[in-house]
């Protein structure tokens, strides 16, 4: 078998190794049930709002519920250091990443009487370390606002108002999830359904990482060990290269036009790596390869106008940026300083140790649409797509952690 074959042999393994996790969570957790009565709830709360870009806009034709807003309202029980908080960095950050501290911000309460629904959404990240939500249910007694979770072509269903009455006593509810998973409240058909929600932040996503070993990963994930299979085979990627990842999940990045360059930099992102991309990224750390967040732009080079091709930058592009030979030309020069992937038929500058093995293929699931001026014989407005995605470095066998990160050689690609 060619090495090339074998390579890519092994990189399908790769991609077949890489697990989804399951979002649904729920909870008979013990709690009381409210003693205030529930009109005199409703009737304190104002009208809840709903984030539309920068704004929160009042749209009953939404969203239906009543809200409350810390300092006016309290809950004798915080997440910390209960076996709930440790429940959900198991279940929804998973193996290693469990370890990782966890920030349960109070955010606020909800109530949604009688058709009080939530059309599907995902939630607005507040600050670059929030990863997620966790809402809690009381045990109101109410039929229908069951949750609705929708991620990557598949739905679930959370069931809040059976939950909390599950063996006939009164009990906790609550789901946890991530940020770019959309949900929907579905109506409520009576009663008053009560939620308290709290952001989930990373809490060390602010301190620099230590270095890697393979303590970080155990007990090895399935991918982990697929991993390190293929690193110790000499046929497998036998003159070194790059692995590439497609995010699954999506991530907050600024993108405003009053930015400086600095600040639309994506590289910050490995620290809030979550799910699937967090397991990826230990399995790399764990091997000792260098691993980095990067921006895939599409783009066409002016030769080959027929021929898609991908260039890797560590910045997003700004919004509004005048193109004048071609998105490709932007990409190259700084402050992007882009690497261009060549294709393998383009011998003219392909070169087998710069290439990227994509294991899991940019799908578009979390493309981005970014406006720029191109000027031709007039000035235009065009559209380019930028996706994020995890460049692992691999060398050649017997120094596969020796690799450097993917950048620009000697001012060309």
């Amino acid at each position: 078998m060619s090495s090339d074959r074998y390579t890519k042999d092994a990189i399908s393994s790769l991609s077949d190794s890489i697990t989804k996790l399951d979002k649904r969570n729920r909870s008979t957790w013990r709690e009381p049930q409210f003693a205030e009565q529930l009109n005199t709830l409703a009737e304190a709360c104002s009208v809840a709002p709903f984030g539309r870009g920068s704004q929160a806009v009042v749209d009953d034709t939404y969203r239906r519920a009543g809200k409350l807003d810390l300092p006016n309202f309290a809950i004798p029980f915080e997440p910390e250091g209960t076996a709930l908080g440790a429940g959900i960095r198991e279940c929804v950050l998973g193996g290693a990443e469990s370890g990782r501290p966890v920030r349960f911000e109070l955010y606020k309460l909800n109530v949604y009487g009688e058709c009080g629904f939530f059309k599907a959404r995902k939630d607005t990240p507040r600050g670059g370390a929030m990863f997620g939500s966790l809402v809690l249910v009381y045990p109101t007694v109410h039929s229908g606002g069951a949750l609705v979770f929708r991620h990557r072509g598949e739905e679930w269903t959370f069931n809040s108002a059976a939950a909390v009455y599950q063996d006939g006593s009164p009990a906790l509810a609550y789901a946890a999830f991530y940020s770019d998973v959309e949900h929907e409240v579905l109506p409520v058909t009576s009663g008053y359904r009560v939620t308290i929600t709290y952001n989930l932040h990373f809490d060390d996503a602010n301190v620099p990482q230590p270095t890697s070993g393979p303590e970080l990963i155990l007990p090895m994930s399935n991918f982990a060990k697929q991993l390190h299979r293929v690193l110790e085979d000499p046929q497998f990627m036998p003159s070194g290269g790059y692995l590439g990842f497609a995010l699954h999940h999506a991530y907050p990045i600024e993108r405003s036009e009053k930015d400086r360059p600095e600040k639309r930099d994506v590289r910050h992102l490995i620290r809030m790596l979550k799910g699937a991309d967090a397991m990826v990224l230990r399995a790399a750390q764990g091997a000792g390869l260098s691993a980095q967040v990067r921006v895939a732009y599409d783009t066409e080079y002016y030769d080959m106008p027929d021929e898609p091709l991908t260039v890797l930058t560590t910045k997003t592009i700004m919004g509004g940026e005048v193109l004048e030979d071609g998105l490709w030309s932007l990409l190259h020069d700084p402050p992007y300083y882009g690497v261009l992937l060549w294709p393998e038929y383009y011998r003219k500058y392909y070169q087998v140790e710069r290439a990227v093995h994509w294991v899991t293929p940019r799908t578009g699931a979390w493309k981005v649409k970014e406006t720029v001026t191109a000027y031709g014989n007039e000035p235009v407005t065009e559209y380019c797509y930028s996706e994020l995605c995890l460049i692992v470095a691999v060398g050649e066998p017997g120094a596969r952690t020796a690799k450097g990160d993917l950048v620009q050689e000697n001012g060309g690609w």
